[in-house]
């Protein structure tokens, strides 16, 4: 492996691309693509086996999170001009996915 072929793979990562690859990314097809969601199940069982709450945590609020916006965005499309609906939605259960990982993270003593 010579420095010419390091270039080249290097080369794939330029900012351009990689910015031009997270536009044409698609929250809901990214969020049911099953590579995704079987490497987040793998992190989560070994997080849990390994008791590494602050990974868990994150999963489950990154997670949850990702699953709150991609309903309320649902929602929007499907409900046409029906109001603030689906914002209250998403604020309250928001505060309740934030609420539970600061409760996790900082204030629950195992």
């Amino acid at each position: 492996m010579d420095f010419s072929t390091i270039i080249e793979f290097l080369q794939r990562f330029e900012t351009a691309r990689v910015v031009d690859y997270l536009r044409s990314l698609d929250l809901n097809t990214l969020l049911h693509n099953p590579w995704l969601l079987g490497g987040i199940a793998l992190l989560a069982v070994a997080a849990l086996l390994l008791r590494w709450r602050v990974l868990l945590v994150t999963l489950f609020t990154v997670s949850g999170l990702t699953g709150l916006v991609v309903y309320t965005l649902e929602q929007e499309k499907s409900a046409g001009a029906l109001g603030t609906e689906p914002i209250v939605v998403f604020v309250m259960i928001g505060s309740v996915i934030v609420l539970l990982a600061i409760y996790f993270l900082f204030i629950k003593n195992e």
